[in-house]
């Protein structure tokens, strides 16, 4: 795995372009301060993969109950990644690993209340997807494009966010994740040796912060939340969300 600590925005912008060109435009792109693991294993405590498993599905049962957002999929293991999609938006912890093929919106995220973490550097990494198994949501769906079927670790693609579930974005991501087993999971993909080679890890120190945020607020305002609410509902179902991930996390 390539490791580069950057100076600059430009910087990393054209090595970002170069990776990018040379994996014909297969990529994705997450900016963290955290590991690179899902949501579910960074909140919780657990003993073993099956633990991650059972919270899970509680997790995802309490969502369906509480959310009543409804579906434009007829097909159910379409309407089901619908489900997981929307409570992952909302801050539900999953086993799903957010990923944008926007390399600005990565670098949002990965800047976001940098100061307020008191920490030295935060990270973007860049994802080769070629190869990698990839489900586009639709009505088309077969039993082996079901989140409890898929064995391989596999892009996730939700084609477009609607109204009734998704609007809560300033942007759009675009609707791609990442699904592992849970027995990967539980491994930071810098990790695994499936990835190992698919990724990149850009470090950004704290002196670099402020040169890209100045370079990211140009196009975007960065005083806005990453991810804000746009209503009452959407805010109830966010405290909804963090209510339980207290509870199974």
């Amino acid at each position: 795995m390539k490791v580069i600590c950057t100076s600059s925005y430009q910087e990393l912008k054209e090595a970002a372009d170069q990776l990018s060109a040379k994996a014909g435009n297969s990529v994705f792109y997450r900016g963290t301060s955290s590991l690179l693991v899902p949501s579910i294993v960074e909140k919780s405590s657990f003993n073993s993969y099956a633990d991650l498993v059972a919270k899970e599905y509680s997790l995802v049962g309490d969502f369906e109950k509480y959310s009543h957002i409804k579906s434009e999929f007829k097909n159910k293991i379409a309407a089901d990644w619908g489900v997981r999609i929307a409570a992952r938006e909302h801050g539900l912890a999953s086993s799903l690993m957010d990923w944008s093929n926007s390399l600005d919106i990565a670098l949002e995220f990965a800047i976001h209340r940098f100061e307020k973490k008191a920490i030295d550097y935060t990270n973007l990494w860049i994802l080769n997807t070629s190869g990698i198994n990839r489900i586009r949501i639709s009505d088309k769906m077969e039993k082996q494009d079901s989140f409890h079927e898929i064995e391989s670790p596999s892009i996730i693609d939700l084609p477009k966010y609607t109204n009734s579930g998704y609007w809560r974005r300033k942007f759009i991501q675009g609707g791609y994740f990442l699904f592992q087993s849970p027995q990967e999971i539980v491994m930071s993909l810098d990790e695994n040796p499936l990835f190992l080679e698919r990724l990149v890890h850009f470090i950004i120190p704290k002196t670099v912060v402020p040169d890209i945020w100045k370079n990211i607020a140009s196009k975007v305002n960065l005083d806005l939340e990453a991810c804000p609410s746009f209503d009452n509902s959407d805010k109830a179902l966010d405290e909804k969300c963090l209510e339980l991930n207290k509870l199974y996390c």
